[in-house]
C-alpha cells in the first residue's frame, strides 16, 4: 500500500499542478497562482504520493509509473474566484509531447490514457469564492503495453458572449504515465510500398 503526502491547499490554484490519494504522511507542497487573478477558475492536485515527494513534477502534475492492472486515485480541487457560482466541467482528454512541449488536445479528443481515466463527478457547481474537490481514477488495463502516455484533466467553464458566440475557458493538470511490465508492445502494421 502506498503512503501519500498531503499538499497544503492555498487560496490561489494552478492551471497545471500535482497528484494523489488518501493521505497518511504529511508534508507541504507549494501552492502556486494561476496568474489570472480574481474572477477565474483554477485546478490543482490535493496530495502527492510519498515515494514521489522529491520529484518536483509530482507536485504539479499527475506523474506515475504503474504496472498493468493497477488502479490509482488522485484528488483534485477546483477553485472559483468569481462572484457567482460556476458550473465547471471536468474531464480527461488526450495530450502529446511535440517539439519538447506538452500539448493538450482541442475539445474532448481521447487517447489511451484518457480512456483509462474517470472523474467521480463530471460537473462541479463551485460556489463563489469557494472550492470543491473531485477524484480522478486511473485504471490501467491488465493487457496494457509498456510505454509512456500523456493526457490532461481539464476544468472548463462555458460562457456566452452574445450573438451566438460561446466563450470557453479551461485550465488543466498534466498527466504523465509510464506503464511497466512485460506485456508485448503493440504491433505496428507494415507500411505500404
Amino acid at each position: 500500500m502506498r503512503s501519500f503526502v498531503l499538499a497544503l491547499v492555498a487560496a490561489a490554484l494552478v492551471a497545471a499542478t500535482g497528484s494523489a490519494s488518501p493521505a497518511t504522511n504529511t508534508a507541504a507542497a507549494p501552492a502556486r497562482s494561476s496568474g489570472s487573478g480574481p474572477g477565474s477558475v483554477g485546478v490543482r492536485l490535493v496530495d502527492i504520493p510519498a515515494d514521489l515527494a522529491d520529484d518536483p513534477r509530482a507536485r504539479h502534475y499527475i506523474v506515475d509509473n504503474l504496472r498493468p492492472g493497477t488502479t490509482v486515485r488522485r484528488r483534485i480541487e477546483v477553485l472559483n474566484t468569481t462572484d457567482s457560482t460556476l458550473h465547471v466541467e471536468v474531464y480527461p482528454a488526450a495530450a502529446i509531447i511535440t517539439h519538447g512541449s506538452f500539448v493538450g488536445a482541442a475539445g474532448k479528443k481521447r487517447n489511451e490514457l484518457s480512456s483509462w481515466t474517470r472523474l467521480r463527478r463530471r460537473t462541479l457547481h463551485v460556489p463563489a469564492h469557494d472550492t470543491l474537490r473531485d477524484t480522478v481514477t486511473i485504471k490501467v488495463p491488465r493487457d496494457a503495453a509498456p510505454g509512456e502516455r500523456y493526457a490532461v484533466i481539464w476544468a472548463q467553464v462555458r460562457g456566452n458572449r452574445g450573438g451566438g458566440i460561446a466563450l470557453v475557458s479551461r485550465t488543466g493538470i498534466r498527466m504523465y504515465l509510464s506503464v511497466g511490465g512485460h506485456n508485448p508492445r503493440p504491433r505496428t502494421s507494415p507500411r505500404a510500398p
